[in-house]
């Protein structure tokens, strides 16, 4: 088949609001490839067998980040040394921090169309090349993901999942109300940024702090809300950035202007390198990759993935 082969999750909120997108994309797509539903770990697996077997050019993802993370775990084990489809985000999440970080915009079917018509009119498709995170918990099997974080960053998805209807302003509402509880010096900042005690490691070095607020590492400059905490992903190839946070949370909070707008890191803030291999060692860690929340009993192994591009519209 060749083509673009589109995983859509029906499960993901802006699917569940808009059942008939499934359908409108396939319309759209025609002989340019094919639209396949996956819901469950089953049918994503036949999902990446169908695509495999096609030899994909451009894989699509109608889902959110923790959809494009699955899918891309699944994906990456299958295809091995086999170099990866490009990827391409047609923004059907609730959550879409990875699109927006490469500056993909609109809904799923104008996000097609305009690949589309590049690709029909024989012109080359714009693309942004990045190195996934492989992690693995426990020497367990590796998923695969864009961002990666400890920490605060656990304690703010918790809370932000709990919420009776999550949504990018539920998001922003309750990132407005932990700044302000930081600013106050109160109890909701403090249940959010409780330290974590970590030993950690890039490329063998051991890091001198024992305590953090989160460590983070990402191959994608956004962590969401435009804030460019990894700055510095993409200084080397087959590198990621990391970042280890040892600020008390109101030194973060007069910082979040300055790391909004992608500034270098300062040293009282946080620890920042850019590396290969993270090893993080502690009792029972939290963890996410892409929004999607995992633990650990002691040992969290992150290191570079497969290379993959992104196609911008």
């Amino acid at each position: 088949m060749g083509g673009i082969g589109i995983v859509n999750n029906p499960r993901s909120r802006r699917n569940r609001r808009h059942p008939g997108v499934a359908a409108r994309l396939r319309q759209r797509l025609g002989g340019d490839g094919e639209v396949l539903d996956a819901s469950t770990p089953e049918e994503l697996d036949r999902a990446v067998e169908r695509f495999r077997a096609a030899d994909v050019e451009v894989l699509g993802v109608n889902g959110g980040d923790g959809t494009g993370h699955c899918v891309l775990t699944a994906f990456a084990r299958a295809y091995g040394d086999r170099p990866l489809p490009r990827l391409l985000l047609l923004r059907g999440g609730a959550m879409n921090t990875v699109a927006h970080g490469h500056h993909i915009h609109g809904g799923p079917e104008s996000i097609l169309r305009e690949v589309l018509i590049r690709r029909r009119h024989g012109l080359p498709l714009r693309v942004a090349e990045r190195d996934l995170l492989r992690i693995e918990a426990d020497g367990g099997a590796p998923r695969y993901g864009f961002i990666f974080g400890t920490g605060v960053v656990v304690t703010f998805l918790e809370a932000y999942y709990a919420s009776p209807s999550p949504s990018p302003l539920t998001a922003a509402l309750l990132l407005s109300r932990a700044i302000g509880s930081a600013l106050a010096g109160g109890r909701f900042a403090a249940a959010l940024t409780r330290r974590e005690p970590l030993r950690v490691t890039t490329d063998g070095d051991e890091w001198p702090d024992a305590s953090y607020l989160s460590v983070l590492a990402g191959a994608t400059p956004d962590i969401g809300f435009g804030f460019k905490v990894f700055n510095r992903c993409a200084e080397q190839p087959g590198s990621f950035h990391v970042v280890g946070i040892t600020a008390a949370p109101l030194q973060l909070a007069f910082a979040l202007r300055r790391i909004h707008a992608g500034s270098p890191w300062r040293r009282r803030l946080a620890q920042d390198e850019v590396a290969r291999e993270l090893v993080l060692e502690g009792a029972r860690p939290r963890f996410t990759i892409d929004g999607d929340l995992y633990g650990a009993e002691r040992r969290i192994r992150v290191s570079t993935g497969p290379a993959i591009e992104i196609v911008l519209p």
